[in-house]
């Protein structure tokens, strides 16, 4: 069951206003970018308030679940709000079951089983680390995903 769309459109404009300024996003940018995409139907520009986490290369890590992550499939070129800066970038997105549930419990075990779904934002209903196949099923099952981004540091 999915929680009323109002809550949402509300902090989501809240939190858009927070991280388009760098002097605004310098508490909650920390963990919080904003992701700009165009609509693959609609054309238009959408913005959404992401969660992410940089990754040993340099780019960021972006775990979702939500619909938005549609968008980007065979349209890569995006824009972020970083820090207050917009960048352009590259997405990635993973949707392969077994690449996402080797991250996801690579994530798992770095935060331990105990912390990471609250973390992650997913629901771990086991006491213990979930195995790559229950992880994968996961994956299939809640459409887990990955969104790698790639900023361009030329904007």
């Amino acid at each position: 069951m999915r929680p009323p769309k109002a809550p949402y459109v509300l902090v989501n404009r809240v939190l858009g206003a927070l991280l388009s300024s760098p002097r605004r996003s310098a508490r909650v940018g920390e963990h919080l970018i904003l992701l700009h995409v165009v609509g693959r139907k609609t054309g238009r520009l959408l913005r959404f308030p992401v969660a992410y986490r940089r990754v040993a290369d340099g780019r960021l890590l972006v775990l979702t679940n939500s619909p938005w992550r549609v968008n980007l499939r065979d349209r890569p070129d995006v824009e972020v709000t970083l820090s207050g800066v917009r960048h352009g970038a590259r997405a990635e997105l993973v949707e392969d079951p077994a690449a996402v549930a080797r991250v996801y419990r690579e994530l798992i075990e770095q935060a331990g089983h105990r912390r990471a779904g609250r973390r992650m934002g997913i629901r771990i209903n086991v006491d213990r680390t979930p195995t790559l196949e229950e992880l994968a099923e996961a994956v299939r099952r809640d459409g887990l995903s990955l969104v790698y981004l790639t900023l361009d540091r030329r904007t």
